[in-house]
């Protein structure tokens, strides 16, 4: 009877460790250093409490980082599902060749991300990359892309919609092929436009799995470093100096790790927030379905 009782614990006694060790520990070291200052050594530090995060309130730096890491998730996401969708959509109807085509849609989310940059990276070049190239063919201004502070952002933006487009596909796809079509059938029979169709009912019917990769996607891009540190490094002039690069760049590059750990907990508070408001909005879509 009691080894019965004790076989839950032991089942899921190796989950609780192994989260405790790798979620639980960084945590909380993150916290309490976010509350010292280090001065120059790792060893010696003293208790600050709170002023780091008092100072973070008048750090234009800081406020700034916080709008761009709102615009760049935003607008990433934004373009990632919509590109997704359409994407998924395409590639719902059988034609020849299909299962290849989808396996090459797919390359941009296996890629490593620091190896996607590089690539990038060389295609943004306002002398030599194959982007400035088409625009010449095209008759439109060549851009500097990276090397601007005015398009800095934009550019790593269309690096992050590339590489999260085809999970959205991949999710969208997956409900569109598990979705009944009975709905689809009535709403032909009664006259319904594909318009009327996507609005009426198939986007209700996709409604969760949009969301549940929505979720993903703010998540990934709320966090989203190593596309931004390989491509500009935060620049230039700042332009494109997310939190998590701005929390980096302190903690790493002029090794003040009690202010930058309190960037960095900024950033997981933000990301928290977001992610239980977005689930609560899921939830609350679940149940007006």
């Amino acid at each position: 009877m009691a080894l019965k009782r004790l076989f839950p614990w032991m089942m899921s006694g190796p989950t609780i460790i192994v989260l405790v060790i790798f979620l639980a520990y960084p945590l909380i070291s993150l916290l309490l250093m976010s509350l010292r200052d280090y001065g120059t050594s790792t060893i010696n530090y003293t208790y600050v409490g709170t002023r780091w995060y008092e100072m973070l309130l008048r750090d234009q730096r800081f406020i700034n980082g916080l709008g761009r890491t709102l615009i760049y998730s935003g607008g990433s996401v934004a373009a990632s599902m919509v590109l997704g969708t359409i994407m998924a959509f395409v590639l719902n109807r059988n034609f020849p060749g299909v299962a290849a085509v989808r396996t090459m849609f797919i390359l941009p989310m296996v890629a490593m991300p620091v190896a996607s940059a590089l690539v990038w990276g060389t295609m943004f070049n306002p002398t030599q990359g194959i982007l400035n190239y088409f625009l010449e063919i095209l008759g439109l201004p060549k851009s500097l892309w990276l090397a601007s502070p005015n398009t800095a952002l934009i550019s790593i933006m269309i690096v992050e919609t590339w590489m999260s487009a085809p999970f959205v596909m991949l999710i969208v796809l997956a409900g569109l092929r598990s979705m009944p079509v009975e709905p689809l059938e009535s709403a032909q029979i009664d006259g319904a436009n594909r318009l009327q169709m996507f609005l009426y009912v198939i986007f209700p019917m996709l409604r969760a799995a949009m969301a549940t990769a929505a979720l993903f996607k703010i998540i990934d891009t709320l966090k989203q470093f190593p596309i931004i540190w390989v491509l500009t490094k935060g620049g230039p002039l700042r332009a494109s100096e997310t939190l998590y690069v701005y929390g980096y760049a302190l903690g790493f590059q002029f090794f003040d790790l009690g202010y930058g750990a309190a960037v960095l907990m900024c950033l997981l508070l933000l990301v928290a927030v977001i992610s239980f408001f977005w689930m609560g909005l899921r939830r609350r879509s679940w149940m007006t379905e």
